[in-house]
């Protein structure tokens, strides 16, 4: 078939001719120079008739990243599909405050310091801060409670050529966690500690249930429900969850003898701020709020250092 019958046939479906190439590209294993230069593609009937279906999905709102099985986050490439959440871009400034963070407490090496991400879905967040930032992590821990998500993440740490770096993990948040997993870090780089520093990163359903005013009918249709929605009153609940496993865990060993860090890096949903406040604020937990790309305050910095005091 030539090349430009392939992309009319495309864009007859009203899909963009980007898009409409990006997903040739896909189906014919060509490279963007390749596609370029190529007058014919070998494309069969049944090639034809699954990419009319998948330009029809398209037409009607299927995520381009599932159809691609590709996103882009933090100028990274990252294997997705239905099974896990498409991440966004306005989770990247979760990623620059956590290695902000990560360079400032590796610079001062007074102690190790471990990385843990909660709920990582496809990855993207603890390999976007690992692949920046490894050389100052001493181990760091990729966490999900479903098998597919760790499944996928697993593909995208290998394909970023991290899996002697980060170590998955099936845990509910915290629960599973423990000195069987490596935690807390008895020794690193030869020098003995007990109690190491920790910055943990957590994007996890924050959504009201059916909390479908304020949603993309396209997300509400194809992305995992899992993923968005889990409590009926407030959508901070599991945040609550794990900010109390943090309390209670060896984490925060009162018998810390002084300057270890522990800080939580979370997302929040953009009507949800006036809660979290209150909720820290009465937990005594200092904290910080950052803007996302849009200039909603969604990003959250919590220290526990203060309850060691």
């Amino acid at each position: 078939m030539k090349k430009q019958e392939a992309l009319l046939f495309g864009k007859k479906f009203w899909v963009q001719l980007d898009i409409v190439e990006k997903i040739l590209m896909k189906k014919t294993g060509l490279n963007k120079s390749q596609f370029f230069l190529s007058d014919e593609l070998n494309l069969s009937e049944n090639d034809l008739e699954e990419l009319k279906i998948l330009f029809k999905k398209i037409a009607f709102g299927y995520p381009i990243e599932y159809a691609l099985e590709n996103a882009e986050f933090y100028g990274l490439d990252f294997y997705v599909d239905k099974r896990c959440l498409i991440p966004r871009n306005d989770t990247e400034i979760m990623v620059d405050e956590a290695i902000k963070e990560i360079k400032k407490v590796g610079n001062a090496g007074l102690h190790s310091l471990q990385y843990i991400d909660i709920w990582t879905g496809s990855g993207a967040i603890p390999i976007s801060i690992v692949d920046n930032v490894w050389q100052y992590i001493d181990k760091a821990f990729a966490i999900d409670i479903s098998e597919d998500a760790l499944e996928i993440a697993k593909k995208n740490i290998k394909s970023h050529n991290l899996v002697d770096k980060i170590k998955l993990l099936k845990s509910d948040l915290l629960e599973n966690i423990g000195q069987t997993q490596g935690l807390p870090l008895q020794e690193s780089r030869g020098v003995p500690c007990v109690h190491p520093n920790y910055i943990i990163t957590a994007n996890l359903p924050y959504i009201k249930n059916e909390d479908f005013w304020n949603m993309d009918k396209d997300v509400i249709l194809h992305e995992p429900s899992v993923a968005l929605y889990w409590w009926e009153k407030t959508g901070f609940e599991l945040y609550e969850k794990l900010i109390m496993q943090i309390i209670d865990s060896p984490l925060l060993d009162k018998r810390r003898t002084g300057g270890e860090v522990i800080i939580l890096f979370i997302e929040i949903w953009f009507d949800q701020k006036e809660y979290a406040v209150n909720y820290l604020n009465n937990k005594n937990l200092n904290f910080d709020i950052f803007k996302d790309n849009w200039g909603v305050e969604r990003c959250v910095k919590i220290e526990f250092c203060n309850l060691l005091k």
